[in-house]
């Protein structure tokens, strides 16, 4: 994998660092002295420098300078990224002035994002691949912490981006089976052969319904269970109660199996379900309550009644005393004038 590796220069030794710090310093009181003379506030002098800086730092440059001798060690790590330039970029060799092109930008985004980390403390990295040259290494470009993070990350680095690459060709197939009128934009020559030419379109055909199938499923899947990562239980379609939705519409007359197991018609025809609705997902209800469920064999009392009983029975009030003769009294109904609000 191509990298940028012009930071890479000798430590700096103390010594030099304070000599540093002692010109920035007189260069800010030259600043300070220089705003005074101009009748301006300092802070916009400061301000007004650091956007000059910033032009210098965030502009294209075609190449590092080598004014100095402290330059000689970046310029000969440009110099051994040169020789593997056309082995990163051997795709474009017909077409030199685009590939340098293209190289030059990707420096120049590197240097920005490490200058972003000098003056900002931002941390980043980024890789670039092209998929269709099997041969390019790829380039990984940010700070040294960014890149040094993406290396050591667990399936990063080289198999990182050959894993990235692999997948960027495969989105590239599945859309130029879906625009097959694209295929000869991409550099792709036609077969001589005419009888491979006669089978060319059946075998795409198939190819193409069976790679929409898989990609229309998982869309329609992530989409309705909200789970990036979800996917199709193909031979166990009860299984997807672990992502909260079910599969409905299945013909029972087609097996529950991989799309590869199946055969083209059987693979068109589940499509052609899952366009038109008829076959989809549903959100599952995980332990739905009983009570939900009306019961129609249960008996029900007349809405007046009902209403009746349930305006009243909190209202029967007994203060009335007991007769001598022992006999109990029906408790006393108020009025609703007499009910107190």
């Amino acid at each position: 994998m191509q990298e940028l590796n012009y930071k890479d220069h000798v430590p700096l030794d103390e010594l030099f660092l304070e000599r540093f710090e002692a010109f920035m310093e007189k260069c800010l009181i030259d600043l300070q002295a220089f705003s005074e003379r101009e009748e301006r506030p300092y802070e916009e002098m400061r301000i007004r420098a650091a956007e000059w800086h910033s032009n210098y730092l965030f502009s294209p440059r075609e190449s590092v300078s080598t004014t100095t001798d402290n330059n000689h060690i970046a310029t000969d790590k440009l110099a051994e990224s040169e020789l593997n330039f056309h082995q990163c970029y051997k795709h474009f060799s017909n077409d030199v002035h685009l590939a340098r092109n293209i190289r030059n930008i990707l420096i120049q985004v590197s240097r920005v994002l490490e200058s972003l980390n000098e003056t900002c403390g931002m941390q980043s990295f980024f890789l670039v691949v092209i998929p269709h040259d099997p041969t390019s290494e790829g380039f990984l470009g940010g700070t040294v912490e960014g890149r040094e993070f993406w290396r050591g990350l667990r399936g990063g680095g080289e198999h990182g981006a050959t894993t990235f690459k692999q997948h960027c060709t495969k989105q590239m197939q599945v859309a130029a089976v879906k625009s097959p009128s694209t295929i000869g934009t991409a550099g792709v020559a036609p077969s001589n052969s005419t009888s491979s030419a006669k089978a060319s379109p059946k075998q795409s055909s198939a190819k193409s319904v069976k790679l929409e199938l898989y990609e229309s499923v998982r869309k329609a899947l992530r989409s309705v269970s909200g789970i990036r990562n979800a996917e199709m239980k193909w031979t166990q379609p009860d299984r997807l109660y672990t992502y909260g939705v079910r599969l409905v519409g299945w013909p029972p007359d087609i097996p529950t199996q991989n799309p590869s197991s199946l055969n083209s018609s059987q693979n068109k025809r589940l499509l052609e379900l899952l366009q038109s609705g008829t076959m989809k997902f549903i959100k599952t209800l995980v332990g739905a309550p009983t009570d939900m469920v009306s019961d129609t064999n249960q008996e029900q009392l007349p809405l007046e009644q009902e209403n009746h009983d349930d305006l009243f029975t909190w209202i029967n009030i007994n203060d009335d005393p007991p007769c001598d003769s022992g006999e109990v009294r029906p408790a006393k109904k108020l009025r609703i004038s007499d009910s107190v609000v």
